[in-house]
């Protein structure tokens, strides 16, 4: 997650996420393509306004970009039909399943979207704080998912220090469960370090429920424009196209 200037990253974190799950409910509930591309398209806007280069942002798409060509041939090869277009060994095509297979791989690229939309966009201190606030979150939980969100760059550069330890040592492994079990057991075991480390500090500092916080989100006007827009939009998608 990171925050930027955009506009999407001054909207509440919960009231964003609120509205984000909503969308996805609407494309879970529709069958319709009509409706599915639309929503798409309007998550595509949503990623074109979240602060990122095209550069970067194409780059980010290409592995989606190629879990949508998996999941749209998968369909279509191997769903069932009556109305038979093309058939070679295995495969075969249909236009039920051509059909099946738009819906299904528009529907998962528009999730992705929108999933990309929402990290781009918030920062996690600021999402944890929202979920406190907002959503009534117990704070033990939201500042373990905290804890959580910050060992993710922990742990990509311990993997890639251990990595970098065993090339200079040059330790090769035969199987890759054998490379697996070498980086994941030390990883594993500092991991518990430093979350005992965390606790200890925890305690430490008398940490509690009754307590002031540095940062405390509110739900601002825009945020409640930014709700009402999106939600009637995508109902007026659902219900007219």
């Amino acid at each position: 997650m990171q925050e930027n200037d955009s506009l999407l990253a001054r909207v509440n974190p919960a009231v964003k996420l609120g509205t984000l799950v909503y969308v996805m409910l609407v494309l879970i509930s529709t069958s319709r393509l009509s409706v599915t591309f639309a929503l798409l398209l309007f998550a595509a806007v949503g990623v074109a306004c979240s602060g990122w280069r095209l550069s970067i942002l194409l780059l980010r798409l290409i592995p989606y970009s190629l879990l949508f060509l998996l999941t749209f041939w998968m369909m279509a090869a191997f769903g069932k039909g009556e109305t038979e277009l093309w058939t070679f060994g295995w495969f075969r095509i249909t236009e039920e399943s051509l059909a099946h297979a738009w819906l299904v791989a528009t529907r998962m690229f528009a999730f992705v979207l929108l999933s990309i939309t929402f990290v781009a966009t918030t920062d996690p201190t600021r999402f944890v704080m929202s979920l406190i606030h907002q959503c009534r979150l117990p704070v033990r939980l939201a500042y373990g998912f905290l804890a959580g969100l910050r060992f993710i760059p922990i742990f990509r550069q311990a993997i890639r220090t251990i990595r970098q330890a065993r090339r200079i040592r040059q330790q090769r492994s035969i199987w890759p469960w054998q490379t697996f079990f070498a980086i994941s057991l030390p990883l594993f075991t500092t991991s518990i370090i430093r979350s005992e480390r965390i606790a200890i500090a925890m305690e430490a500092r008398q940490f509690r429920v009754d307590r002031t916080y540095y940062i405390r989100p509110v739900v601002t006007r825009w945020d409640l424009v930014f709700l009402l827009m999106t939600v009637t939009l995508a109902t007026s998608l659902r219900l007219f196209l």
